[in-house]
């Protein structure tokens, strides 16, 4: 009877060891099967044995198919997006690929919530999918001059043409730690923004004067406080430096035009020089752009704020 259940128990030890095999294509790696790798590790969190391959009969023996085999079917563990007459899509048209099918099968149980899983989808996951479709989402308003996105950062894990002794393999595993660390930093950040937007909407209620909101922590404020029609200045305090910031709202939709600006005699200045021009003795910066000012305490940034109103209202 003992040895009958050293046996199940030993069984049931090889069932939770056992690797999952997963299939990928060979030839270079792309970020859409990078991802889809790194959010099913998350979701399972068990060891993954990778094979990159096209050769069907292995592909037959896998637990799980990714962007390769010419199958959707997520019943069976099956997420390609290649196969002739594609048309899955999300309602704005992104196309979907492999990591996209796959963090809609899985976003929403690995994050907890679908809020994040959906900030998730449309920060990080939508891009890839997009470049993997051939979508072109912007244009460059400068010739040879592109923002650095995710996707070139998974690209140049690959071996280089005189890498020729590295493991294309290994790099693939590399890229997708990469990519695990990546969703896992967004996920917290997606849950903490969505936590932190709940406290700035309590703060702004509790207002008085909602031109200018004094946030008790350094939440990630921009873009619900830029849909808020009073609110022109935002007082937050740095806490490495612990020196108070006050910062201009941005107009909604817009990322660098500011609802207002400081004093164009600010700019630029720091330290006795700005605390003479402003009468704010513990004033400590304002950038040349105008769109930021520091002072020592709470009390100078409200002074600061109060006073690049006024001087606003003047001009206007």
């Amino acid at each position: 009877m003992q040895s009958i259940k050293n046996k199940t128990r030993k069984s049931q030890i090889l069932v939770k060891s056992k690797k999952i095999k997963v299939a990928v294509h060979n030839g270079d790696f792309h970020p859409d099967d990078v991802f889809a790798v790194a959010i099913l590790s998350l979701y399972l969190n068990k060891p993954l044995k990778i094979f990159r391959t096209r050769d069907e009969e292995i592909i037959k023996k896998m637990d799980y198919v990714f962007d390769v085999g010419g199958e959707y079917n997520p019943e069976e563990n099956k997420f390609d997006h290649h196969q002739e007459g594609w048309k899955e899509k999300r309602e704005n048209g992104i196309l979907y690929a492999a990591a996209g099918l796959v963090w809609k099968e899985y976003g929403h149980k690995i994050t907890g919530l679908a809020e994040v899983a959906e900030r998730i989808d449309s920060k990080i996951i939508q891009t890839v999918d997009a470049e993997d479709n051939g979508i072109e989402l912007y244009r460059s308003n400068f010739k040879n001059v592109n923002p650095y996105s995710l996707s070139y950062y998974i690209f140049s894990l690959n071996p280089t043409w005189s890498e020729t002794k590295i493991s294309v393999k290994k790099c693939f595993e590399d890229a997708v730690e990469e990519a695990k660390k990546i969703l896992k930093r967004e996920i917290k950040k997606a849950q903490d923004y969505i936590l932190g937007n709940k406290k700035i909407i309590e703060i702004y209620n509790k207002t008085e004067d909602k031109r200018i909101l004094v946030l008790d922590k350094n939440y990630s404020w921009k873009k619900i406080i830029s849909t808020f029609p009073e609110t022109l200045l935002v007082i937050h305090q740095v806490p490495e430096v612990n020196d108070w910031h006050v910062k201009a709202v941005s107009i909604e939709g817009f990322q660098f035009r500011n609802k207002i600006e400081f004093p164009k005699s600010w700019a630029g200045k720091t330290g006795p020089e700005l605390a003479k021009i402003t009468g704010v003795d513990d004033a400590v910066f304002c950038h040349n752009q105008r769109f930021i000012a520091v002072a020592k305490s709470e009390a100078g940034a409200m002074k600061l704020a109060r006073l690049a109103i006024s001087e606003a209202s003047k001009t206007n």
